[in-house]
C-alpha cells in the first residue's frame, strides 16, 4: 500500500545526475571565465605591442638600400614621389615629403637604378637605424656625429641666413647599408630639426676647417685632422648632437647630386 511518503521527494540517480550537471556548469563557467581573461590579456598584448605610426615609417624606411631598382624603391615606399627633377648631370632626383622626413632617391640617367638614398629628418622622434657592419648601425635622431665611425673622412656646409647644412662622410667598405655614407643635418622648415647645435659648433671651428660645398673638397680632408673638428670647443657638437640626415650610396664617391637640398628644391616644402 503507498503511504505517500515519498510523493515529492527525488529518487537517487535524479540526485546524482543534478549534482554531476551543476558541477559541469561550474567547469564550464569557469572554463568560459579563463577563456575570457586570456583573450583580454591577448588583446592587452597586442595593443601594447602594435607598431604606432612613426615606427612603421622607420620600418618602412629602413628597407631602402641604394643599388635597389627605382621600381623596389617604389614599391617599399608603397607611393609615388611627390616631386622629380632631371638634373644636369642627367640623373633624375625623386623626392618624397612625408609626415616625419624627407626621402630622396638619386636614380640613373636610364632611370632604372637607385644610385644614392638620401634621409632627412623633419622630426626628433623619428629614428630609424642603418648597419654599418656586422656588429654596428648608427640610429637618426640617436647617434652623435662622433660615434659614427671614429673621424670623418670628409666634412663640408655652412649656415647661412634661409638655409645651411652639415656633413661628415665615411667609408663602410663591403659592409653596411654601403659604400659611402655622409652624415649630418640639414635645415627643416617644418618640425622642430635644428640645426643650431651645429651652426654654434662650426662658428668656433678653425678658419678654412669646412668647405662650403662637397664639390669643394676633392680629396681635402679637414685640416689638422683630427684637431679641425675633433678638439675643443669645435668638437663638442659632434660629441652631443645627433644626426637627423644620412646619405648612402654604393658608387666610389659622393656627388653634388646627392645633396640636393630638400627644403629648396621647388616643391620642396609642400
Amino acid at each position: 500500500m503507498d503511504t505517500g511518503d515519498d510523493v515529492g521527494a527525488n529518487p537517487p540517480d535524479t540526485a546524482r545526475h543534478r549534482r554531476k550537471w551543476k558541477t559541469a556548469e561550474r567547469l564550464l563557467a569557469a572554463l568560459a571565465a579563463l577563456i575570457a581573461v586570456i583573450g583580454g590579456a591577448v588583446w592587452v598584448v597586442h595593443g601594447v605591442t602594435r607598431d604606432s605610426p612613426v615606427e612603421k615609417e622607420q620600418k618602412l624606411v629602413e628597407q631602402l638600400r641604394p643599388g635597389q631598382t627605382l621600381d623596389r624603391a617604389t614599391e617599399i615606399m608603397d607611393n609615388k614621389p611627390h616631386y622629380t627633377q632631371r638634373l644636369a648631370s642627367g640623373n633624375r632626383l625623386y623626392q618624397y615629403n612625408r609626415k616625419w622626413e624627407r626621402i630622396q632617391l638619386l636614380v640613373d640617367p636610364d632611370n632604372i637604378s637607385v644610385l644614392s638614398v638620401g634621409i632627412f629628418a623633419d622630426r626628433t622622434d623619428f629614428r630609424p637605424s642603418f648597419p654599418l657592419g656586422t656588429e654596428s648601425k648608427l640610429t637618426i635622431n640617436r647617434t652623435p656625429y662622433g660615434e659614427v665611425l671614429g673621424e670623418p673622412s670628409r666634412v663640408f656646409g655652412g649656415c647661412g641666413v634661409h638655409s645651411g647644412s652639415y656633413f661628415e662622410t665615411h667609408s663602410l667598405g663591403e659592409t653596411g647599408v654601403g659604400a659611402i655614407i655622409a652624415v649630418g643635418i640639414h635645415d627643416s622648415f617644418r618640425g622642430n630639426t635644428s640645426m643650431g647645435p651645429s651652426c654654434g659648433g662650426l662658428q668656433k671651428a678653425p678658419e678654412d676647417c669646412v668647405p662650403s660645398e662637397i664639390e669643394d673638397t676633392g680629396a681635402w680632408r679637414p685640416r689638422n685632422n683630427p684637431q679641425c673638428l675633433t678638439s675643443t670647443p669645435a668638437g663638442d657638437f659632434r660629441k652631443n648632437t645627433a644626426i637627423a640626415a644620412l646619405v648612402v650610396t654604393k658608387q666610389l664617391g659622393l656627388t653634388e647630386d646627392m645633396f640636393q637640398s630638400p627644403y629648396v628644391l621647388a616643391g620642396g616644402n609642400d
